[in-house]
């Protein structure tokens, strides 16, 4: 996943030197989907981004389970951290 995030990353309208970090926040759903994104960085740019790349990855996620071995909403964290030294 976090190649795929990688490679779908457009930095090029990205100056400035320096690090720049956001934190996406999604649930994947019980049927593999993903609900709910939200960033947290301090670079709005940065932050659209983000957004936008994990929208663009395809292909569905594997739901949680429960003891039960039941699919359950579950809650993912993916931080970003970027250096630009151009």
């Amino acid at each position: 996943f976090r190649n795929k995030v990688i490679n779908k990353f457009d930095n090029s309208g990205f100056e400035n030197e320096g690090t720049l970090s956001t934190t996406l926040t999604f649930i994947v759903e019980t049927n593999g989907t993903v609900s709910e994104i939200k960033t947290n960085g301090k670079d709005a740019s940065f932050n659209a981004e983000a957004l936008r790349t994990i929208k663009a990855v395809k292909g569905k996620w594997i739901p949680g389970k429960n003891k039960k071995g039941e699919p359950v909403r579950s809650y993912f964290k993916f931080p970003i951290s970027m250096k630009f030294d151009n």
